[in-house]
């Protein structure tokens, strides 16, 4: 199977506008980095090997560039796209949104973009290891390493769940 560039943007630019749109929930915004995660791909066209589908290769191009795109610009907007909650109206503690300011900016872009397929999307490790385009086992080796950072964020909770009672306690 030969990938056209032309093609790859007809069939896949919806499914990659969203995944962008859900992170970074700006229409523009989502638009820009849809233009950015497409240049990469074209330009990686010939290291892409079939490996994986082409669309699990777009997902993860277009969720680095997301997270990254959120890092630069703050973490309030890293912690709502990652944990999935609305910007809320009542007062965060300081205390938790400082501990998970730290947490987060010590985090490396593979760590934030594991976080956000396992802890935000609740990706299985099996479906993890086609995207990330390592083994089962590696997923497993690097979920616990990075459960053991984010300590008691997900102390005992299943990823999604870990997630949802972060942004409860940042909420406050």
């Amino acid at each position: 199977m030969r990938l056209d560039a032309g093609e790859l943007f007809e069939r896949y630019h919806g499914v990659v506008f969203r995944r962008c749109l859900a992170l970074l929930r700006n229409e523009e915004d989502a638009a820009e980095a849809v233009q950015e995660v497409f240049c990469v791909a074209v330009r990686g066209l010939g290291r892409f090997r079939l490996r994986s589908a082409p669309l699990t290769w777009l997902y993860a191009i277009a969720t680095r560039r997301c997270l990254q795109q959120l890092r630069n610009r703050s973490s309030r907007m890293l912690k709502e796209a990652l944990f999935l909650s609305e910007p809320s109206s009542t007062s965060p503690d300081p205390s938790a949104r400082a501990d998970l300011d730290r947490l987060l900016s010590g985090l490396s872009p593979e760590e934030l973009a594991l976080f956000a397929y396992a802890f935000r999307d609740g990706f299985t490790q099996e479906e993890l290891a086609e995207l990330l385009r390592v083994s089962r086992k590696t997923v497993g080796k690097r979920l616990k390493a990075l459960n053991a950072r984010l300590g008691r964020w997900t102390a005992g909770a299943a990823p999604r769940e870990a997630a949802l009672r972060a942004a409860e306690e940042v909420a406050g």
